[in-house]
């Protein structure tokens, strides 16, 4: 058997200034059989893909795996890039392959395309055809529509906000491609958009209202018909015509249960719409840094501050805070400012340094801090992640600098990255147990890790472009009738 693989992914924040440019994408893209041995035993979509196949002695057709990571509209001419070199590389191979598997994300947006993976895929159509299957592997924070299934033989997400179920995920779509192509299975899907636009914040899957769903989700595939049930929570930061929460079934021939499953799990997450747009315990900054402090006074292990609405990694709302209320054993990992890294540099570790950070990626990122404190180490690092989602994948952060700065140990990078897990900390030679107070700006994917480390999930929802409140947000070419944005919260749902 010939299966015919690549991947793409970009998570398109639409509402922050600029573009995203090749360099994002080409920064670690693989090509040809780099493909496979970098995917390989990492825990990606890709590489449950490649590992699922490679035990079933599948041969491998490797086109290219690009990831242009979290940041603004993805310039035309880059995608178009990318899908030209996808399209063109599987249309050469189309005669000597059986079927065709995808690891996208689902939440890109260009200047002019808003489904950039279903235009992908229409093109791998038109030079394949329709007789070659093609299966994808989705992220939970896909937005997509009914469109994708009409041309795809099936899709599947992940289950889980940490991602931790990425090779999972690809495994079991390679799995169902398989098994079709053998003939022992017939997938037919169904979707449901209750029009729902969940902030990441909400998404985090062990925690309710989200947990109730992705249990019920998970009941309805102990049914034997049932081959995915995938509630993608949608991305609410990319201003597209399908933006939202989709319920995507796939049974084993079975349209009428698979349209069942559907509705009722839409209409499941619809009543639960309070619960996962808005929530009470969310501390606005000052407050929630005393609190943080305070609580850290006590704690036997660290307290993690939540600095959930950034998404340029350089909002300075919560370190302007640390630093006025004097905190003391604090961690601030993955901080992004490469002009700061690059004064780092010039002074050398062991000297005072002096410099402005953050604030300057967008007008909603807040005022450069001044920072002074002593260069503990500068260095380009790049390392092998350790962590649950970043497994065995390469995981560079460029020129990167540690700063003391009073009580706050400030970690400045050149390339953006969310702190996880523990690398960022203990690939440097620190412990998480170091430290009292750690930020983190990831959403939901720390959870994985830093649930069980840390005492206390302390969410303090500072100004920035990923916020709760979607009402701060201008949206051009979402759908007319949209829960919460343009239409409203009624009473509260017991």
């Amino acid at each position: 058997m010939k299966i015919g693989i690549a991947g793409l992914s970009h998570e398109t924040v639409t509402t922050l200034p600029g573009f995203t440019m090749e360099d994002s994408f080409e920064n670690d893209c693989k090509r040809g059989e780099d493909v496979i041995v970098s995917a390989r035993g990492s825990k990606s979509s890709l590489g449950g893909i490649v590992d699922y196949c490679e035990k079933n002695n599948v041969q491998l057709y490797p086109i290219l795996d690009a990831d242009g990571g979290v940041s603004a509209t993805v310039l035309d001419e880059v995608f178009l890039k990318y899908k030209q070199e996808i399209v063109s590389g599987f249309k050469e191979i189309s005669s000597e392959i059986d079927g065709i598997l995808l690891a996208l994300h689902g939440a890109m947006a260009t200047e002019t395309i808003q489904d950039p993976e279903l235009d992908l895929i229409k093109g791998i159509r038109e030079a394949v055809g329709y007789d070659i299957p093609i299966m994808a592997a989705l992220d939970l924070h896909a937005n997509i529509d009914s469109e994708i299934l009409e041309e795809t033989n099936a899709i599947f997400g992940f289950k889980s906000s940490p991602h931790i179920d990425k090779a999972e995920t690809g495994s079991k779509v390679a799995g169902c491609m398989l098994d079709f192509l053998k003939g022992k299975v017939n997938p037919v899907t169904a979707i449901n958009k209750p029009g729902l636009v969940v902030p990441s914040v909400f998404s985090a899957t062990g925690r309710v209202p989200a947990k109730y769903i992705v249990e019920r989700a998970r009941k309805y595939q102990e049914n034997p018909e049932v081959l995915d049930v995938t509630v993608f929570f949608g991305f609410a930061y990319a201003d597209v015509y399908n933006i939202g929460l989709s319920v995507v079934v796939t049974t084993d021939g079975n349209k009428e249960l698979a349209e069942e499953i559907a509705q009722d799990l839409g209409k499941f997450a619809y009543e639960h719409r309070i619960g996962l747009t808005t929530s009470d315990n969310l501390f606005k900054v000052e407050e929630g840094v005393a609190y943080a402090l305070d609580r850290a006074k006590k704690a036997h292990r660290p307290i993690i501050i939540l600095d959930h609405a950034d998404r340029t990694g350089d909002t300075t709302f919560v370190l302007e805070e640390l630093i006025k209320q004097k905190a003391q054993k604090a961690a601030f990992p993955l901080f992004y400012d490469p002009e700061a890294v690059q004064s780092c540099i010039n002074a050398g570790v062991g000297n005072e340094v002096e410099v402005k950070v953050g604030g300057k990626s967008n007008n909603r990122a807040g005022e450069p801090v001044r920072v002074k404190g002593k260069v503990l180490w500068v260095g380009n690092k790049e390392y092998i992640g350790t962590g649950p989602m970043r497994l065995g994948r390469k995981i560079k952060l460029g020129p990167t600098a540690i700063v003391q700065a009073g009580g706050v140990w400030l970690q400045l990078t050149t390339n953006r990255k969310s702190l996880i897990d523990e690398d960022p900390i203990i690939q440097f030679g620190y412990d998480p147990m170091d430290f009292d107070v750690i930020v983190t700006k990831s959403k939901t994917h720390f959870r994985a890790v830093y649930e069980e480390l840390g005492e206390e999930i302390v969410i303090i929802d500072a100004p920035g472009s990923g916020p709760a409140d979607l009402g701060v947000l201008k949206y051009k070419n979402i759908p007319p009738d949209i829960y919460p944005i343009t239409k409203k919260p009624e009473e509260k749902i017991v």
